[in-house]
């Protein structure tokens, strides 16, 4: 349902949105390997960080993808799909099928994590494993706190801002300039994710992040709505805030990251990379129906 109509320049904008994310990407490696020490226990300093987190992520992520739509592409903002209405049972499926998502993400990022790269790459991996080590320490930092407030600023800021920035930059942008350039809605859709997954910088969560890229890319490849990748995305996001916060509090011992990583949970990521692909079924095949529902009552009488 991913309308583009006859776009032009197509390789010229995936080129310049690849030289932005490198450019960027690599102003990241350089401030992480200064030394700032934070505070996390400063609650002045952490809301400072949380708020300028949320701008950041409009100047890099919403900013260029808005700019980009409006200036050059013919349907101006629609391109991006946040104004097209997805259908309600979409939406619902795309955010259960998520939350089922947890244990086969985590088997996935255990595996991931397992990862040794030949000697003669014995830098590139210390490196890697320190670059996912203080992204650890700052999710860390951002997710502690027990109070009401800081619940609701970490669901803004973690869950919501993040998802809402991210799906408009890679599947409304990126992704759907890359399927004009491949004329492949598959190959757009996998190598949106695999863009997706490099830019966080946590290689030893490539894997899963790149397989959760894909199942949002076809959410919005299938609906044509940024929408129902948004709410998962949110979901997503907003589940492990919630429950690291819970544990903050002493209501719930369970580590979500642990889910479906021991042995004898293995059942349960045979269940959940079940459920995760009934729900892609069920989304395309009512996306699917809907295309054919509007088709028919766009088509003239003879």
């Amino acid at each position: 349902m991913e309308h583009t109509g006859q776009e032009r320049h197509s390789w010229i904008k995936l080129s310049a949105l690849l030289i932005f994310m490198l450019a960027y990407g690599m102003l990241n490696v350089i401030g992480s390997d200064s030394d700032i020490n934070l505070n996390f226990d400063d609650e002045n300093m952490m809301i400072f960080l949380k708020i300028a987190q949320a701008v950041s992520v409009i100047i890099i992520f919403i900013l260029p993808a808005v700019l980009i739509a409006v200036f050059w592409t013919q349907p101006k903002f629609h391109y991006l799909g946040l104004t097209t209405k997805p259908a309600v049972a979409t939406l619902f499926i795309a955010g259960i099928g998520i939350l089922f998502a947890m244990p086969v993400i985590n088997w996935l990022a255990e595996m991931n994590q397992h990862m040794e790269l030949p000697s003669v790459f014995a830098g590139m991996e210390e490196w890697m494993r320190n670059s996912e080590d203080k992204a650890t320490q700052l999710t860390e930092g951002f997710t502690r706190g027990t109070s009401i407030s800081t619940l609701i600023l970490n669901l803004f800021v973690i869950a919501f801002m993040a998802a809402l920035s991210e799906e408009i930059f890679f599947r409304g942008i990126f992704q759907k300039v890359a399927i004009e350039c491949f004329k492949n809605k598959h190959a757009g859709v996998w190598f949106g994710a695999i863009v997706f997954s490099a830019f966080h910088m946590q290689f030893f969560g490539f894997v899963p992040r790149m397989l959760m890229g894909a199942y949002l890319g076809y959410l919005f490849l299938w609906s044509g709505s940024l929408w129902p990748g948004i709410v998962a995305h949110f979901i997503n996001n907003g589940a492990a805030v919630l429950m690291v916060w819970l544990s903050n509090r002493g209501v719930i011992s369970v580590n979500a990251d642990k889910i479906g990583i021991e042995q004898s949970e293995l059942i349960y990521v045979a269940i959940s990379g079940a459920a995760v692909i009934a729900s892609l079924v069920l989304v395309h095949r009512i996306e699917s129906k809907r295309s054919r529902a509007t088709l028919a009552q766009s088509a003239p009488l003879s």
